[in-house]
């Protein structure tokens, strides 16, 4: 295990420093490298689909689970002898004992980290030993924090700068849906997504309620400038929102339409 963990070491510094190791550090692996009688040889008769994976998990996935392809491109049987992980949360299963793969045939190899209670980035190595040479293979994981954690995350960024809610990864919720729609769609994807959540935040307004009288004025300027020191942003295309004239007019017309103009709880 020694020499895995050293070779492992080698190769990520290598990785590093643009494959160039400096003369001290290469010299102190390559002779621990020799003490551990790891040998350096690449396993050259077989092809890897690829040398490192990422794998993105969804909030909640408590497993990240690859498969590496390999393909034996030589004339001949090639062994895999033996298959070791970086630590054990992370799990490489051969296909069968012993795995011997036969000219030209292809493989996979199943990798499994355990990803539960662990948060941000994650690089697992999975060492090879093969009748070819070694190999090693790396997994990248990006492990998300939990939802309530998220939306605590999300609510501390909206609350520093209401207008990030439309920018970056959250556009994809909050802006893109809006592209092209009109009336009660527009409503469903600019308004519903945030005021009609099940998670909806103590501090975003249930718009079924009226605790103000609220007619065409009042919607059309709270789309366009939102309101400051909460967290509704600006919606207008003049200050940095996604929506146009048009879509705003539609919008407004059925927020006076379907939502009760005056007050139907004290305010």
């Amino acid at each position: 295990m020694r020499g895995i963990v050293i070779e492992a070491t080698a190769r990520l510094l290598s990785k590093r420093l643009g494959g160039r190791l400096p003369g001290g550090i290469g010299a102190v692996i390559t002779a621990l490298l020799v003490f551990c009688g790891v040998a350096s040889a690449h396993a050259a008769g077989l092809e890897w689909d690829a040398l490192e994976k990422n794998y993105d998990a969804k909030a909640g996935e408590e497993e990240a689970v690859l498969s590496f392809q390999v393909t034996n491109r030589t004339d001949h049987r090639v062994e895999i002898r033996s298959t070791a992980t970086s630590c054990h949360c992370t799990v490489a299963v051969p296909p069968r004992t012993p795995w011997i793969i036969e000219p030209g045939a292809k493989d996979s190899l199943a990798v499994t980290v355990d990803i539960r209670s662990r948060r941000g980035g994650l690089t697992k190595t999975i060492y090879v030993d093969t009748t070819e040479g070694e190999e090693l293979l790396l997994v990248h994981v990006q492990v998300p924090p939990p939802p309530a954690i998220q939306r605590e995350m999300n609510l501390m960024t909206a609350q520093a700068d209401r207008q990030s809610v439309l920018r970056g990864d959250c556009a994809s919720c909050h802006v893109t849906p809006t592209v092209g729609k009109r009336g009660a769609e527009l409503f469903q994807t600019a308004c519903a997504i945030c005021h009609g959540s099940e998670h909806r935040a103590s501090m975003v307004p249930d718009l079924a309620v009226a605790k103000v009288h609220r007619d065409a004025g009042y919607w059309e300027k709270w789309i366009r400038e939102g309101s400051n020191g909460t967290l509704m942003p600006a919606f207008d295309r003049a200050h940095e929102g996604p929506l146009d004239d048009a879509q705003i007019k539609s919008l407004v017309e059925y927020l006076v339409t379907h939502l009760p103009t005056e007050p139907t709880e004290k305010s």
